[in-house]
């Protein structure tokens, strides 16, 4: 547990810095959109670390197909997210209070 927080950590500081060069690369503000950001970049990872959900069930649809054989919908969704998306969540929650702060 001790090690999955450390990890979820590391890559929190790491997207913030990632974040942080970019806004000088490219000119925005960092204050008002490293939220969006990491709120994009936290679907993002979930969406494509999930299975059964919508990529799932086009790639299934699509094998089905060519093979002829149709397969069950199963419409569980599992997500097997690791510690790049636990800081991406952390990432997110934190500049979401910095930019509530400095905007109030």
């Amino acid at each position: 547990m001790k090690k999955i927080i450390i990890q979820s950590l590391i890559s929190a500081v790491i997207l913030g810095v990632i974040v942080w060069i970019a806004s000088f690369i490219f000119s925005f503000s960092y204050g008002e959109w490293s939220f969006f950001i990491g709120l994009g970049f936290s679907v993002v990872i979930f969406f494509f670390s999930s299975s059964g959900g919508a990529l799932s069930k086009v790639a299934n649809l699509e094998a089905s197909e060519s093979s002829w054989k149709i397969q069950k919908d199963n419409n569980d969704l599992k997500a097997n997210v690791g510690t790049i998306f636990y800081g991406s969540v952390l990432y997110t929650i934190i500049s979401f209070i910095v930019m509530v702060i400095l905007f109030f």
